[in-house]
């Protein structure tokens, strides 16, 4: 089963219908800014389940910061990352993530795209699927999980040019 993991996506559509496209995903996250673009991508695929929460751009909406979900057995905390101070350091989200007895936590909001393991969980922020925003590729995460042993693995993937 796979896990498409986007972020900051400031109405690049079209990135992000390819990455659909091209991974064929289970379930898709949004981790904010521009949570309609992720209610549109809905509307192209309402088949797919969607996990979604929004970011420092997102007003009059409804949405939580931060979701909390399983999938395929793999525990998930998922937040924007601004209400944490990512930009300068990951400790209080990795605390969170913790206390919650998440495997992987995500986060968005720096636009950076990380893979990172420490001895508690695995840490993703997907990047950005705006185009080559602040010097940073477009790019987008992965979360594949094997359904027979429930062993997962993490992966980003970039978009060309």
């Amino acid at each position: 089963m796979k896990l498409l993991v986007m972020s900051d996506s400031h109405r690049n559509i079209d990135n992000m219908l390819n990455a659909v496209a091209f991974s064929k995903p289970d379930a898709i996250v949004h981790l904010g800014d521009h949570i309609t673009d992720a209610f549109e991508l809905q509307r192209h695929f309402p088949e797919i389940t969607f996990f979604m929460v929004i970011g420092n751009c997102d007003y009059h909406t409804s949405e939580e910061t931060e979701l909390f979900f399983v999938f395929e057995g793999v525990k998930i905390y998922m937040t924007r990352g601004h209400m944490f101070g990512v930009k300068i350091s990951l400790d209080s989200f990795i605390d969170r993530a913790c206390r919650k007895g998440a495997d992987i936590a995500l986060y968005g909001h720096t636009h950076q795209a990380l893979i990172q393991h420490t001895s508690k969980l695995w840490i993703m922020n997907p990047g950005q699927m705006a185009r080559h925003d602040r010097g940073f590729a477009a790019s987008y995460g992965l979360v594949t999980v094997d359904a027979e042993g429930g062993a997962f693995k993490c992966e980003l993937v970039y978009l060309p040019v």
